[in-house]
């Protein structure tokens, strides 16, 4: 099995197809042409950076300091029609660094999305690849912008002191069908696969998970609803580790206003690690808050959860969301974020490495200049506790960015 996940060009070909797949669906959509609109939507980013540990690590002595320049484009092609919505953007990125250029690198990026509903039923399938640097791929970021809780990943590790590269493909098809007005029935399924540069010594792992969930659910009233599901998982790593789990989770959501939305699940998960190596029971839990106004817009989340990453083996992870973004005026905006998590090995056979403390502040301020032209400022404090390791390391990164947006084109 470590040949297999360890050599395959699982990203690039699976991409490419589901990229050209969802542009022929949706080209075939029987919509009213009257209705239909592409959009071209490009950006181009260049940044200057600095970072005072650039790979979070606790010993002074192998603290680096980076300072230079990153250049960043875009160019997201979206397919808009009354039912249906898809949108693909691909992305590359360099990161120059004066004195360190073993930090340097060229990474690259793809996102999906495809929206599509009937009379009875929504269909969505979100999907994305990434090369990139393991330095800044493994450092999980309080995300301001996010506007959907249960699209925060939860696969980081917190290993950013190598020179690896991660390429990870995720994919996550969702259906929804309406039995009646009040009943209807939800499916997701999630696979992620992710590989990293050969390094014998080096602690991260090629690995896959793959997740599927199934939920029935009731309209209580107009504005809540409650659903009782079932899940599983597999998960496999480089090492040999084979983690099977299945669970139950039973949740309400409640449109509390036309502003704010609210959403409680609690649940269990059982894992099962091959060979015998024993079982664990957890609790799992999600407790979300979105609130969402003309001018500001306002994330929390709580979740407890089963998380797969480059460690080679699962994880129970508590953690912490919070995002809040605030439209001062037509040209000025500014936002805070908070991420802290905590992460405990399961089992007997968890090593230190995978006990973990993480928090990240992250604060933005943007400005237009123009129609097309804005600045953006972006400050990030991290700090990361490796248990039984180097003990406690944190970092200070400032960015600066000159951004160019112009007007989309839609024909």
């Amino acid at each position: 099995m470590t040949t297999t996940l360890s050599s395959r060009p699982f990203g690039h070909t699976l991409v490419v197809s589901l990229a050209f797949s969802g542009l022929i669906m949706a080209l075939q959509a029987p919509e009213n042409a009257a209705a239909q609109e592409w959009r071209l939507e490009p950006e181009l980013r260049v940044g200057v950076e600095y970072d005072d540990n650039a790979r979070l690590r606790g010993d002074p002595t192998q603290e680096i300091e980076i300072d230079g320049y990153i250049l960043e484009g875009s160019a997201g092609i979206a397919y808009l029609t009354q039912r249906t919505t898809f949108r693909v953007t691909p992305r590359l990125r360099s990161r120059v660094y004066d004195e360190e250029i073993d930090v340097d690198s060229d990474d690259q990026f793809l996102d999906i999305e495809w929206l599509h509903e009937t009379l009875k039923s929504n269909f969505t399938v979100r999907g994305d690849y990434s090369r990139e640097s393991a330095r800044t791929a493994e450092r999980a970021n309080a995300d301001i912008d996010e506007e959907e809780p249960e699209e925060i990943p939860t696969d980081e590790t917190g290993f950013v002191f190598g020179n690896e590269r991660r390429e990870r493909f995720r994919i996550m098809p969702q259906w929804r069908y309406q039995f009646t007005e009040r009943l209807s029935f939800d499916t997701k399924f999630i696979y992620t696969d992710t590989a990293y540069d050969e390094n014998a010594i080096g602690p991260l792992r090629d690995f896959t998970d793959k997740r599927v969930t199934a939920a029935l659910a009731r309209q209580f009233t107009e504005r809540t609803r409650g659903y009782l599901g079932a899940t599983a998982r597999q998960f496999e790593s480089e090492l040999g580790n084979t983690v099977d789990g299945v669970g139950l989770r039973a949740g309400v959501a409640s449109d509390i206003s036309q502003t704010t939305r609210f959403q409680v699940e609690i649940g269990f998960e059982e894992t099962d690690r091959e060979g015998g190596a024993g079982t664990d029971s957890n609790v799992v839990a999600d407790i979300n808050l979105v609130r969402s106004l003309e001018t500001i817009r306002m994330l929390a989340q709580y979740r407890r959860d089963i998380s797969a990453g480059g460690s080679g083996r699962v994880t129970a992870r508590d953690s912490v969301n919070l995002a809040l973004k605030k439209q001062f005026s037509e040209r000025m905006s500014a936002g805070v974020g908070v991420r802290a998590y905590q992460t405990d090995g399961l089992g007997d056979q968890a090593v230190t490495f995978e006990e973990r403390d993480y928090r990240e502040f992250h604060a933005e301020f943007g400005y237009a200049l123009s129609r097309t032209f804005a600045l953006e400022a972006d400050y990030r404090f991290s700090q990361l506790d490796r248990s039984g390791t180097e003990g406690s390391a944190d970092s200070n990164s400032i960015i600066l960015w000159l951004v160019y947006r112009p007007t989309p084109t839609i024909w």
